[in-house]
């Protein structure tokens, strides 16, 4: 064992090792495949976000990033066909970024999509009980 693992609950510990595990084999997925990471988050966030969400700075927020960061992301997606940029009808200064049909033919090989079955295969008293546990960790990680 390690200095830090000796220093923690071991059992805390191998959990936390756990979640690195799963994290790691997603973002390989993602890395073997044809969109960047962030691009996936992108495209997966601007799917589901309401209308008056997806514009650069919104998704920055989400992402705990820097709007120019973003940028260069929304850009490649746009030029790539996934995503078309639309004023805002509220706001012409705003720029709102809709998933094209392409963007949405993506997402159906999201390599987030086998995690999403291996949870899906659990019961539901066991998705309920991991939402709480990770909504948990991630209050915890926020308020350090």
């Amino acid at each position: 064992m390690t200095e830090i693992s000796s220093s923690v609950n071991g059992q805390a510990f191998a959990i936390s090792e756990l979640l690195l595990e799963l994290s790691r084999r997603v973002e390989a997925a993602a890395n073997a495949s044809a969109l960047k990471p962030a691009q996936w988050s992108a495209l997966r966030y601007l799917a589901r976000a309401p209308a008056s969400a997806r514009t650069n700075r919104a998704f920055a927020r989400y992402h705990h990033t820097t709007t120019g960061t973003v940028t260069l992301t929304l850009k490649s997606l746009t030029d790539r066909g996934f995503l078309e940029r639309q004023p805002d009808p509220k706001d012409g200064r705003v720029v709102r970024f809709d998933v094209t049909e392409a963007g949405h033919l993506t997402l159906q090989d999201d390599p987030v999509l086998r995690l999403v079955n291996a949870v899906e295969g659990l019961s539901e008293v066991q998705r309920l009980q991991l939402t709480d546990i990770l909504t948990a960790l991630l209050i915890e990680d926020a308020s350090r």
